[in-house]
């Protein structure tokens, strides 16, 4: 039960990123880099320590295992902060987890996981609830259109970065294998912003407390709690819980931008849930039948 609050408090930290990400005016690719440079600088302590209790086990270049991660997470940071602008806070936030419909296939060829029947028919029950409100928006603001389809794009790169945080799990500690990958991604993000925009600089004080707060509770909160939860739980069964974040975001846009969702997303969250709860059951039924 710990563990599972500890992965429900990661997706919990990881839907305020499409708040902050509303609330800043940086451009996606600066808002990335800064938001993961900030991250691995504030991380570098735990770093550190790891390094220096794990070292002499764990060669240097094992840290090249990081940079596909860290490509794919640079490419998500980016292309979600874009799409993120263009359609609505929960629609945007339900759309960039819609990682349950990619990761059985994610899961068998790259991680060898078998999918059960109840885990299957958990997570259909959760896409029915994200197909309905998906249809809602598409059929209410065509004009949206574009946000859609680049935040679908994003919640692809997701799901590979995700997978291979399960791949990973045999790093010795959690903060040898996310900071590299957020050096990794912090650059690979500078480097474009440096060739597509004008200025690299943050031009006020606000725009620094926003790419503080994105450092502290998407990106270290939320990201490296739900790796860390990547090492207890089955892809699909984290992929399935971690589609919640809608439900949190949804809830705060309205709090804090007034931005209504329709009346469908209420359905649509009371799907998303029955089927995370099929899906959690039966992980836990597995695990107990293997300590048997």
């Amino acid at each position: 039960m710990l563990r599972f609050l500890l992965l429900l408090s990661g997706v919990f930290f990881c839907s305020t990123s499409v708040i902050i990400i509303r609330s800043s005016e940086l451009p996606p690719s600066l808002l990335a880099a800064y938001r993961l440079i900030f991250a691995a600088v504030l991380l570098s302590p735990p770093f550190l320590l790891a390094w220096k209790k794990h070292r002499n086990a764990f060669p240097a270049r094992q840290f090249l295992r990081c940079i596909l991660p860290a490509v794919l997470l640079a490419t998500h940071f980016i292309s979600w902060a874009w799409g993120a602008r263009l359609t609505y806070i929960a629609n945007a936030t339900l759309i960039i987890n819609l990682t349950p419909a990619v990761m059985p296939f994610l899961a068998h060829f790259l991680i060898r996981e078998k999918v059960t029947r109840k885990e299957i028919l958990g997570t259909l029950v959760a896409l029915c609830g994200v197909f309905i409100l998906s249809y809602s928006a598409f059929s209410i603001d065509p004009q949206f259109l574009l946000g859609n389809v680049v935040c679908f794009g994003s919640m692809i790169t997701f799901a590979a970065y995700l997978a291979f945080g399960r791949i990973n799990r045999d790093f010795p500690s959690i903060w040898l294998y996310m900071i590299p990958i957020y050096v990794i991604a912090s650059v690979i993000c500078f480097i474009f912003s440096f060739f597509t925009l004008d200025s690299l600089s943050i031009r006020s004080t606000d725009e620094v407390g926003w790419m503080l707060a994105m450092a502290v509770l998407p990106t270290i909160l939320g990201h490296v709690t739900l790796n860390r939860s990547l090492r207890y739980f089955a892809a699909q069964t984290f992929a399935v819980v971690n589609l919640h974040q809608f439900v949190f975001a949804g809830i705060m846009g309205w709090l804090i931008f007034k931005d209504t969702p329709p009346t469908i997303f209420y359905f649509a969250a009371v799907l998303c849930i029955s089927g995370a709860v099929i899906v959690v059951h039966e992980a836990a039924r597995i695990r107990k039948t293997a300590t048997q």
